[in-house]
């Protein structure tokens, strides 16, 4: 590395490191703990009233660990450091809170490096410039050597070849044989479908205003509409002509990854009338062959007006950190609900925004906010790689399209804890659980302290759900809210989840509703049958009471 850019890529480090450590006192103070201790090659550490709490994030290298104590430690005394030892000195964050700190350096080349950071420092000396500012890292300090890059994954041999279809149920259009379906792939790992029967399918579907087109190797393809699944005539597709179809699309990364999972994602475009329209699409190997799920999205961000949800949900996103969930079932329309509180975001607030999703299905126009959006496996290889490297990229919002695993949801409470506002979805049948799944994910000696932060962090969970509608629009979301409340904070710690569904129904003062409640409201305005929200109600007889009123 030349010296010009060796000078950058060392103050790039020292901006992380400023923000970086900032976050971490504040969730010091934030948790009322009396110490932050921060040692090379571990994670941080709160010290309260004797106890350590380790912090659910990843652990520190020694570049950045050495890059703190630059931050640290004044220019002036940093020679006392170069051949190891231990000073104390004091610490002025961003804020201008001063904080006592005891920086030590084993040593040797590869000696130990440890800070121990309190609250009630003294002023700082008038000489103590920061580090960062003044001079160079501490002579033993040796920077971590990169890490090797990781080896691609070997080559998983293709799916065996699928059994023949059966016969079909209703003949298939004299094209539908004829003319193979043809995915190109266009910028940002999306494909776009030019031609065919399947172009063909996807128009009638986005005209009909369907939410999802399900294709089966050998069989008639359907459309979900109103939430019913409605066979189209004719529109049969072979299994060679879908392996053909993934075959030309898919880059060789991608059909081992397909070949090793057995699904995989593909972002859609289809043209109409001169106007893009963006699918969803998923493409799965089952025992008949193959299958093909697409979705359309709308190409204008919704507003919560338009989705029929209540307009004061846009307090969620008034929170400047913490965790925000919505949950429900597969196809509740979790997604669109977060993309409407982003666009929202997008027209209200100057803030920066990252999103990671799978794939990307709405794409933003920057307006007030500043949006970054990464695919997951096109521009960032996971969720918990996104949330690891989003910490040190100044977000004030990061949308995680899903909860999907352990690694996840510890990058996300740590995102929460260190003054970002997270927002994600999770599959769940309400809040009880939702929390109930986050905390058993992980290991039975790590859920006493899941359960302090997530009582720490949280800040409200939406659970939705989709009912066929008595009138357009075709299908209404009923709702149920949670805000934390000390009630809820400390039934959350105490492994007392069992009762947050009757201190929800208590909460209205607080902006908490029961699924029943939005479900009378639905029925009082004619949108939803009685029957039907009887049949969705956890206790129909607290309905029917709602209903009567």
């Amino acid at each position: 590395m030349s010296g010009p850019a060796r000078r950058r890529h060392a103050a790039c480090i020292m901006v992380i490191a400023m923000a970086a450590i900032d976050s971490l006192l504040n969730l010091m103070v934030a948790q009322r703990a009396d110490a932050l201790i921060i040692v090379d090659g571990e994670a941080p550490v709160l010290e309260r009233k004797g106890e350590r709490v380790p912090l659910s994030m990843p652990s520190l290298d020694r570049e950045l660990v050495s890059v703190f104590i630059d931050e640290v430690v004044p220019a002036d005394r940093q020679r006392e450091l170069a051949n190891g030892g231990a000073i104390e000195t004091s610490y002025v964050a961003a804020d201008s809170r001063t904080f006592r700190a005891r920086v030590e350096i084993g040593g040797g080349r590869r000696g130990r490096l440890r800070i121990a950071l309190r609250t009630g420092g003294g002023k700082a000396k008038s000489s103590g410039a920061r580090g960062g500012a003044g001079g160079g890292r501490a002579a033993s300090v040796a920077p971590r050597p990169p890490a090797p890059p990781r080896p691609a994954p070997a080559a998983v041999s293709p799916a065996p070849a699928a059994v023949a279809a059966p016969p079909r149920v209703a003949p298939a259009p004299t094209a539908a044989t004829t003319v193979t379906p043809a995915l190109l792939p266009v910028d940002g790992g999306t494909y776009r479908i030019t031609d065919g029967p399947l172009h063909q399918l996807l128009g009638r579907a986005i005209v009909e205003g369907a939410s999802d087109v399900i294709i089966s190797a050998g069989l008639e393809a359907r459309m979900r509409i109103g939430g019913k699944l409605v066979e189209v005539d004719g529109a049969v597709f072979e299994v060679d002509e879908l392996a053909e179809l993934l075959g030309s699309a898919l880059t060789e990364p991608k059909r081992q990854r397909f070949a090793a999972a057995g699904s995989i994602d593909l972002p859609v475009e289809v043209e109409l009338d001169g106007r893009l329209h963006r699918l969803r699409g998923n493409a799965f190997r089952q025992h008949r062959g193959l299958a093909l799920n697409l979705r359309p999205i709308r190409d204008m961000a919704p507003t919560l007006r338009q989705l029929n949800l209540p307009e004061d949900l846009t307090k969620l996103v008034e929170y400047r950190h913490g965790l925000v969930l919505v949950c429900g079932p597969t196809g509740a329309g979790k997604s669109t609900t977060l993309c409407a509180l982003v666009e929202h975001l997008n027209r209200t607030r100057a803030c920066h925004v990252i999103t990671l999703e799978d794939p990307i299905e709405h794409v933003y126009t920057p307006q007030r906010a500043l949006i970054h959006q990464r695919e997951i496996g096109v521009q960032v290889g996971s969720f918990e790689d996104g949330l690891r490297a989003a910490l040190r990229e100044s977000p004030d919002v990061i949308l995680v399209g899903e909860m999907r695993d352990h690694a996840t949801v510890a990058a996300a409470l740590t995102a929460a804890e260190t003054g970002h506002l997270v927002l994600s979805t999770l599959h769940s049948a309400d809040a009880v659980m939702a929390i109930d799944r986050m905390i058993d994910v992980f290991p039975a000696e790590q859920q006493r302290q899941v359960r302090v932060q997530l009582a720490d962090v949280l800040r409200a969970v939406v659970t939705q759900v989709l009912l066929p509608s008595r009138r357009p629009p075709r299908r209404v979301p009923a709702i149920e809210r949670m805000h934390l409340s000390a009630a809820i904070a400390h039934s959350i710690r105490d492994e007392r989840t069992h009762q947050l569904r009757s201190q929800i129904q208590t909460g209205r003062a607080e902006g908490m509703s029961t699924l029943e409640q939005s479900l009378a409201g639905l029925v009082r305005a004619g949108l939803l049958d009685a029957d039907i929200a009887r049949a969705t109600a956890r206790s129909p007889e607290l309905l029917d009471g709602l209903m009567r009123r």
